[in-house]
């Protein structure tokens, strides 16, 4: 870029012309076109380097609002001041209207050409800082945006990390269920997707499903592994396992919406679950889901004191269940999916786990 501004001259006559350059040649570099013909061709080739055009507005081929609309399409940050001889509101309106930012009356003062011209000068400089500042804070936005993504991208990492030490501890200290956190997590984003639950709600709603028993690292082994029934102490330390779980989970910013389905994933639908025996939509949906999936699954695993359901007797609990240990409307979306088809999935999924 020029060190001195660059202002274009356009008159079809040499006089005023020629006066123009004499005058702001020792401050400016000045160039002359005789038509709006030259002038475009300038500005094609100039482009950026163009601070300020003075424009005549009465010209044989071309008027001058014609190519000043014509100079804004191109490049709509160059400054022009239209030159006139018969001054009128009209000629004033229109010049403004299209982009000029003032006109001069021949013949023309020095004074009011130096303002003018200092004016659109200033203008266009103040255009380029402007411009400069907002493509470095683009520069910044993207670079700060890379480091967003990125940062996600470690959360999302440390998470998936985070689940499955927690899912293999649970495993470890209760190996009849392994591998039924990912079989439930499977089982959420079936009749997740069949509720009208999707993208980061949907996979929010999974991650929940895969850590809703990861208050089970808090229960004794002893009670776990146990192969007959529980006596009621042991009942009331298993039943603690949602609120450990919920504990578990409330340090951790980005693990927190996950709680409700951690929490009240054993709530019954007719309020008589635990740990607060809350009813109907007190319970989260979420926490209603998993209900379902963590069911289903409990039903069709071989258990230390039953075999696995199969399909039908899995479909008839679920039906006899629902209004009282489950949502009604979600036990039929469940039922609607048909459970040999659920077991299916389920014994491919516990496959998967176990490679």
């Amino acid at each position: 870029m020029n060190s001195k501004a660059t202002i274009l001259v356009v008159d079809d006559e040499f006089g005023p012309r020629e006066s123009f350059r004499m005058l702001l040649k020792d401050r400016y570099r000045v160039i002359t076109a005789a038509s709006g013909k030259e002038a475009l061709a300038v500005v094609d080739t100039e482009g950026d380097e163009i601070d300020l055009i003075l424009l005549d507005i009465r010209m044989p081929e071309e008027d001058g609002i014609t190519v000043l609309q014509k100079i804004k399409s191109r490049n709509p940050e160059i400054e022009v001041a239209m030159v006139t001889a018969y001054a009128s509101v009209e000629t004033a309106r229109n010049a403004l209207k299209h982009g000029a930012i003032d006109y001069l009356i021949k013949p023309f003062d020095r004074d009011d050409v130096e303002e003018i011209v200092s004016r659109g000068i200033a203008r266009r400089r103040k255009q380029r800082e402007n411009k400069v500042t907002i493509q470095r804070l683009q520069v910044v936005n993207s670079t700060l945006q890379g480091e967003i993504e990125k940062a996600r991208e470690d959360v999302r990492e440390h998470f998936a990390g985070t689940v499955q030490a927690l899912i293999a501890a649970i495993d470890a200290k209760d190996h009849y269920t392994a591998g039924h956190s990912e079989r439930v997590a499977s089982l959420t984003r079936y009749l997740g997707e069949s509720c009208g639950i999707f993208d980061r709600e949907l996979e929010l709603l999974c991650q929940a499903a895969q850590v809703h028993d990861i208050g089970k690292i808090g229960i004794s082994e002893a009670v776990l592994r146990k192969k007959g029934s529980l006596l009621e102490e042991e009942m009331e330390e298993m039943r603690m396992h949602p609120a450990i779980g919920a504990e578990i989970l409330a340090p951790v910013n980005f693990l927190r919406d996950m709680i409700p389905a951690v929490l009240y994933h054993h709530e019954r639908y007719d309020g008589t679950g635990y740990l607060q025996g809350i009813e109907r939509d007190q319970i989260a949906l979420y926490a209603r889901i998993v209900a379902i999936a963590d069911a289903i699954d409990a039903m069709g695993s071989d258990r230390p004191y039953r075999e696995a359901m199969s399909p039908e007797q899995i479909w008839q609990s679920l039906y006899n269940g629902a209004g009282t240990q489950f949502d009604p409307e979600l036990v039929e979306v469940a039922l609607k999916l048909r459970l040999p088809y659920i077991q299916q999935r389920l014994t491919e999924t516990y496959k998967q786990i176990k490679r």
